[in-house]
């Protein structure tokens, strides 16, 4: 045992840490799912990693500003900012085109809340400014603490005593790095608990989209590593690509195995220096430049951090609403000074503010053990660039000849439209993009449904034999509840695979038929025969009507057991024209779709509408449209909740609830005006499935669909192939 101790003691951190995820891989494959217990130690080992970014992201920056004079400062703010943006320009560049990699998928989802909850505004005035930095801190608002950390160090600039200051905060950054060394050193550890979790739970469908974002970081990576970078430098210097990428070989291969590129710092300078020398170009100006520009431009963003914010297309795509391409400006306009703290900070703030599941981030903790190692061999690269081109610049030996630069360009612009294009063909070929989402609804089914329960295909004639009796008493006599219901008005009601009609109403009709000691009986409706159905004692009761004065002169309606949302059905790519209400508002020529009669919704019509020329269609019913049968229209106007359900069988369609302030639409069960005591007693029955929790549990599985795919347990050595468990 002493001497696997010394051995592991003394190995390399990265064999450790390769040695943790393949430890941890194998115990998730062994257990299984149990292996879920280990989740509390990759939390506890992600909040260490992030608990000491913002203190050093704050101390660093004054020291690195303040420790220049104003010469220095101002030479550097011209050179090395243009050189920043130039970086800051390819890397943006290529994460806008790789998503083009992404495979073509349909994708559709049942309701989330996500849907009807406002979108976070951006306030760039809160982003960036702060009245109050301790405020800022302590949200995380990392572009206003980036600028005021700069404002203080610029403020030292040219100060007397400033060493008074900046002498004790190097002190407390060299603290602080000590913490986070021996936080790295608890990695394999880490990396053994998160590799364990993930294993032992992941699905192999997200496993397979995972390898999705892998590959194009990859990709990123290479293409800026050997192509896009180093061609910047021969584009406007007299040094060879060959030579470029031969000084940085040593240090590219030690930061990609060791995953960092600060250990590498110091053979990056005497790198570039010795090819400074080689060409006869090494003074005490370029000297200069190169010593101070690689630290300094260490603590900047650079195209290696910035890579890893391919996660945030990668997270749009992954849940089904790829990222639009306007969305990137905003993406990078705030993702790009969120980057001066790591990833593990950037991410989480980027993946809210784009309105992306949080969640997802669990998803990316995994892939820093490959994605960290590309990182770090782009952003060695980058700090080389930098620093032969600011070397350049001072020295006064930038080359601008045409025939160069256009060989470099044509270079980068070929090379990268040809891996992209390979690489996409790759994906394509090798991902399964079958989509499964309407299997799974037409798979749902009742798991308590009663033996006594009748479904009827037509319509029985009106109630006969029971002149004179009360609803409760006709019901009572019969020995069942007659319930309207629609075939077509998923995910309320509708048929499944297996013939069964199922649905949100229909179970809950179910348990108040068994409140009454009846049993359920189910007659097809028409919509606008409803009234007259109740009327006639056809039905007895119809789940599922709005409460809108379309119906308060025909029939009661009990207390709303179920609030929606009305929302747009719209195709895909036509998701973004319809988000927002004075869009809407200031829109022409739309032909949106209503349901049934358009008094019956004509409150959203106005709050949506006002003020624009669209045209509204009556349809029966909506399931025309998702068909294609109306192509004219361009949205249908109808509950979030039902357009999800039909999203999932057509997924060409998506729902848009437009913000702010959503028009609520309540549901209620109607009876006839007649109805008496049933009225009273569907009340109180809703009291008692609201407290039962009846209610929120049929919604759970019908409306948002927790439970509905069905999920094999996840493969594992114990139970699939030791046969220990059951």
């Amino acid at each position: 045992m002493a001497k696997l101790y010394s051995l592991w003691s003394r190995s390399d951190l990265s064999v450790r840490i390769l040695i943790g995820l393949a430890l941890g891989v194998f115990t998730g494959l062994f257990f299984g799912e149990p292996a879920s217990a280990l989740q509390p130690l990759a939390d506890i080992y992600v909040r260490l990693m992030q608990m000491t970014v913002l203190p050093y992201l704050v101390t660093s920056l004054v020291i690195a500003f303040g420790q220049l004079n104003a010469a220095e400062a101002k030479r550097l703010a011209i050179r090395g900012g243009l050189l920043l943006l130039l970086v800051w320009l390819c890397a943006c560049l290529v994460i806008v085109s790789l998503p083009l990699v992404f495979p073509d998928i349909q994708s559709a989802s049942f309701f989330s809340h996500a849907l009807i909850e406002p979108h976070q505004s951006i306030s760039f005035t809160d982003l960036y400014f702060t009245a109050n930095p301790f405020s800022s801190l302590s949200r995380n608002v990392v572009p206003a603490i980036v600028i005021f950390s700069c404002m203080m160090g610029i403020g030292l600039i040219g100060l007397e005593g400033k060493e008074q200051l900046l002498a004790p905060l190097r002190i407390w950054n060299a603290a602080i790095v000590r913490i986070t060394l021996f936080i790295i050193e608890l990695t394999p550890l880490g990396v053994f608990a998160i590799g364990a979790a993930t294993a032992g739970t992941i699905q192999p469908e997200i496993l397979q989209r995972l390898e999705v974002y892998l590959a194009i970081f990859t990709i990123g990576a290479l293409l800026l590593t050997f192509l896009i970078l180093p061609l910047l430098v021969t584009a406007v210097t007299p040094f060879r690509y060959r030579e470029v990428a031969g000084i940085a070989r040593d240090a590219l291969l030690t930061a990609f195995i060791a995953n960092s590129a600060f250990i590498v710092l110091p053979i990056l300078i005497e790198r570039c220096k010795l090819l400074l020398s080689s060409h006869q170009l090494r003074d005490n100006t370029t000297d200069s430049a190169t010593e101070a520009l690689i630290p300094i431009m260490f603590n900047f963003p650079n195209a290696g951090k910035l890579l890893t914010l391919l996660f945030i297309p990668f997270a749009a795509w992954f849940s089904g609403a790829p990222l639009p391409l306007a969305d990137y400006a905003h993406l990078l306009s705030v993702g790009i000074p969120t980057y001066f703290a790591k990833s593990q900070v950037a991410l989480p703030y980027l993946l809210d503010l784009m309105g992306l599941p949080g969640d997802l981030f669990q998803l990316y903790i995994p892939t820093t053990i490959i994605t960290g190692k590309f990182d770090a061999l782009v952003t060695a690269m980058n700090l080389i660039v930098v620093a032969l081109l600011g070397a350049a610049a001072t020295g006064g030996f930038l080359v601008f000849q045409s025939g160069r630069m256009l060989r470099a360009l044509f270079a980068i612009i070929g090379g990268s439209a040809a891996v992209i294009f390979a690489a996409k063909l790759l994906i394509a070929v090798s991902f399964d993009t079958t989509y499964k989402m309407d299997n799974a609804v037409r798979q749902m089914h009742e798991v308590n449904r009663s033996s006594d329960t009748i479904v009827r295909r037509d319509t029985p004639g009106p109630a006969s034999g029971t002149s004179g009796a009360t609803a409760m008493e006709r019901i009572l006599q019969r020995g069942t509840l007659r319930v309207g219901y629609d075939p077509q008005n998923l995910p309320m009601s509708f048929f499944n695979a297996s013939g069964e009609l199922v649905g949100f109403d229909i179970e809950l009709s179910e348990n108040l038929a068994a409140a009454l000691k009846v049993s359920a009986e189910f007659v097809p409706v028409n919509w606008p025969d409803v009234p007259q159905m109740l009327a006639d004692g056809v039905i007895d009761i119809m789940p599922g009507v709005w409460y809108r004065p379309f119906w308060f002169s025909s029939l009661r309606l009990s207390d709303p057991y179920f609030t929606g949302t009305v929302a747009l059905a719209v195709r895909d790519e036509r998701r973004h024209e319809f988000a927002s209400v004075d869009a809407l508002r200031a829109s022409r020529g739309l032909k949106i779709g209503v349901p049934l009669d358009s008094s019956q919704i004509e409150t959203s019509m106005q709050y949506y509408f006002g003020g624009s020329d669209a045209e509204f269609v009556v349809v029966e019913f909506w399931a025309p449209y998702f068909e294609g049968k109306h192509p004219e229209i361009d949205a249908f106007l109808m509950p979030a909740e039902h357009a999800s359900g039909w999203s999932l069988l057509y997924p060409q369609y998506t729902v848009v609830v437009p913000q702010p302030h959503p028009v609520r639409i309540p549901s209620a069960f109607g009876m006839a005006r007649d109805a008496g005591e049933l009225v009273d007693i569907v009340n109180e029955w809703v009291v008692y499935a609201e407290n039962a929790e009846i209610i929120r549990r049929s919604y759970d599985y019908w409306v948002l669909g927790q439970g509905a795919a069905k999920v094999e347990r996840r493969w594992s050595i114990i139970r699939n192939v030791l046969g220990w468990t059951d």
